[in-house]
This record gives C-alpha cells, structure tokens and sequence, in this order.
C-alpha cells in the first residue's frame, strides 16, 4: 500500500475503509494499493467506486 502524500507506510492497525472497492495496480512487479487518509485517521482507496459522472468518461 501507498498512502498519497505521506512517507513511508502505515501503521499496520490503521483502519482502510473500502466500501467494498479496491483496485490495486502492478508496479514494479508488486500489487500495489494507492490510498489517500480520510477523517477519523483512516484511509480510503485513491480510487472511488463511483466517480462523478462529469469525470467518469476520461
């Protein structure tokens, strides 16, 4: 996992809510979840399962 904008990794108890969604991606031959910190100091998927409609098409 990669957290957007911090250094380094999570502690391994910090909570990611997924709403059941995730899409990691391969880099550098590692699957890799792409996370943003969210209110309450969990972390969310980078990547929303609904995107807004006005972005969704690029």
């Amino acid at each position: 996992m990669t957290v957007l904008g911090v250094p380094g990794q999570p502690a391994p108890d910090t909570r990611m809510v997924t709403w059941d969604h995730v899409r990691p991606q391969w880099q550098q031959g590692e699957l890799v979840l792409t996370a943003m910190a969210a209110v309450g100091g969990t972390l969310v998927p980078f990547e929303v399962p609904a995107p807004t409609p006005c972005c969704a098409d690029h």
